[in-house]
């Protein structure tokens, strides 16, 4: 398989000439310094770092990407495989380059409403590279899905409330399926497979219920369950071990959206999502993740219990002892309360935006302090990884407890839906 042909260019102006190939060629021996000392044992083989280049790389955004942005996407900085590692299949990829340039030149100013015209002439580029690239076909599916998806997340953080990424949502399940086509690669041999199912599956859970049902793009279950049997508990960088957690909560939105969209209802398939998510148990590696994990999982719940209603076949003890009301009361302040024991200085911020709206929201006016709380952990999140849909997110809670206290409690999601807002929260 050919390797892309790259071209080093200035450190802020793409349109100037690239500096010589011994500049190149520092800035490499400088990364795999770098990776060394940050990883330890990871080692990179990149025997291709000598070649001439075609695409432009701006030396100061892909340093601030390695250093900075990618942080964003994992629990522990020191175990990154977005940054340092991953230059072998980053400079494989013109269009993953652009993309990141993209997301590197909006990070640093904070996602302005009017984004620099170094990341919008980015955006561009790496759309052109990729179509070129998928033309191409020369690449496993999983080649294609880092790109995609830091793509769908440049549009998530725009200053359009309705644009998630969809496009790239479905191209993404396109490649899933081609992937899934072929499970052994989800080995110790193929960590790029892992990094990229996981990616995905963590990306299907803050997605799935803002895609219209009749827009749905099926993936096979059969390999999809599969796939996730041979991940196991295998530690993944951005989440940890809780791969098929995400997966449950991605089908949980998908079913919560059906029914806002259908008003109809499927009993026995409420009835078996609220039994994956009460019976779903991991031995976490530290303290953190588990109130992490036990935040997402009452999440869950309390997404399935206000967007099903009533429902006989639900088993959960605890609805047997109060009503549905009250249990939802209950599991929001309870996931409240196991985010706050998570430190706001923690990489595990970047991974709250969308539990705390859940069970924010819920929050009556008689628990001011817990929604005090709710207010500066998302502005923490948001000095944190700098996304706008944080504050957004705050300013939806503000509302929904105005309704509440006035005595016109609001589904979060269908609140959002009406007004015709698609946030993409992690």
């Amino acid at each position: 398989m050919p390797f892309a042909r790259l071209r080093f260019g200035p450190v802020i102006s793409s349109s100037e000439h690239a500096p010589p190939e011994a500049a190149l060629e520092r800035f490499f021996a400088e990364s795999r310094s770098n990776a060394r000392s940050k990883f330890g044992c990871q080692q990179l083989e990149t025997p291709w770092f000598s070649l001439k280049c075609d695409t432009i790389v701006n030396r100061r955004l892909l340093q601030y990407w390695l250093e900075r942005v990618s942080q964003m996407l994992v629990i522990d900085p020191e175990d990154n495989p977005y940054s340092f590692p991953a230059l072998e299949y980053i400079l494989q990829s013109p269009a993953l380059i652009h993309t990141i340039q993209s997301l590197s030149a909006n990070h640093e100013q904070y996602f302005p409403t009017l984004a620099p015209i170094v990341a919008l002439e980015e955006r561009g580029k790496a759309l052109a590279c990729l179509r070129k690239e998928v033309d191409q076909n020369q690449r496993p599916p999983q080649a294609f899905l880092l790109t995609v998806m830091l793509m769908a997340l440049a549009h998530g953080a725009d200053c359009n409330m309705n644009d998630y990424g969809k496009q790239h949502l479905i191209a993404a399940r396109i490649m899933i399926n081609r992937m899934l086509q072929n499970t052994s690669s989800l080995t110790d041999d193929e960590p790029l497979a892992r990094l990229c199912l996981g990616m995905y599956l963590y990306w299907d859970m803050c997605t799935a219920f803002l895609l219209d049902s009749d827009e749905e793009r099926r993936i096979n279950s059969l390999n999809m369950s599969i796939a996730i049997h041979r991940m196991g508990n295998w530690h993944h960088p951005m989440y940890g071990p809780c791969t098929e957690l995400l997966f449950i909560l991605g089908n949980v939105g998908r079913y919560c959206r059906r029914i806002l969209d259908s008003q109809q209802r499927n009993f026995a398939q409420e009835a078996m999502l609220e039994q994956q998510l009460c019976c779903w148990k991991v031995c976490p590696p530290n303290i953190g993740l588990g109130h992490l994990y036990e935040a997402l999982r009452k999440h869950g719940l309390i997404f399935l219990y206000r967007a099903s209603g009533q429902n006989d076949q639900f088993t959960n003890p605890d609805l047997m002892l109060r009503s549905r009301d009250s249990l939802i009361k209950d599991y929001a302040e309870e996931t409240v309360r196991h985010l706050m024991q998570i430190p706001a200085t923690s990489n595990y911020l970047n991974f709250q935006s969308l539990p705390l709206l859940a069970a924010g929201s819920e929050l009556p006016g008689s628990r001011n302090l817990l929604r005090a709380q709710v207010r500066e952990r998302l502005r923490a999140v948001y000095s944190l990884n700098r996304l706008p849909a944080n504050l957004h997110t705050l300013q939806l809670l503000e509302e929904l407890w105005n309704a509440r206290d006035n005595g016109n409690p609001s589904f979060w999601l269908y609140h959002m839906l009406q007004k015709n807002w698609r946030l993409l929260l992690g």
